[in-house]
């Protein structure tokens, strides 16, 4: 976790505002120990899972859209193929593990990186949006379905530790 807040770059902190980031969780076990280890670093979070309440999440995706969400949104992968929340804004996406299905990973990155309807359309991840995901060498069969079986055996293989995709 402290990784992936150094990579997306750590959420606002009382009285500083930086970037909005956006958390994607792939199970609830996992969602309940970031939860908690973010209770503990005092890392301000708004948490929208599939138990949330519509309230609550009209509330962060409202704050989202706007660039006023305090913190970090931490959003699991069963409330978005459930519910499929339409999550608008700017925001620094990070994946605590790659989603089980390969269509969440574009679809969460053109959501969050859409240039708002105000502003000129191009904007994109060449805006200033980033995409960051943790893997490892047993992540390989979720990986494979997003990059491809040859580049995943490559990325696993490999001895670098970060890869670019523009």
């Amino acid at each position: 976790l402290p990784a992936l807040l150094r990579a997306v770059g750590e959420p606002a902190r009382p009285g500083g505002r930086r970037a909005q980031a956006v958390l994607f969780v792939p199970s609830y076990f996992d969602f309940v120990r970031v939860r908690q280890l973010l209770r503990d670093e005092d890392v301000p979070f708004v948490g929208l899972s599939e138990y949330s309440e519509p309230p609550d999440v009209a509330r962060a995706r409202a704050a989202l859209q706007r660039g006023e969400l305090e913190g970090l949104l931490v959003y699991t992968e069963r409330a978005h193929f459930f519910r499929r929340h339409l999550l608008k804004g700017d925001a620094q996406l990070a994946f605590y593990g790659l989603p089980s299905y390969a269509h969440f990973y574009p679809e969460l990155a053109q959501m969050l990186c859409a240039a708002p309807s105000d502003q000129p359309r191009g904007g994109g991840a060449a805006a200033g949006g980033t995409c960051v995901a943790l893997f490892s060498k047993y992540d390989l069969q979720p990986l494979r379905r997003l990059v491809g079986d040859a580049r995943a055996a490559r990325m696993v293989a490999d001895r670098e530790t970060s890869f670019l995709f523009q």
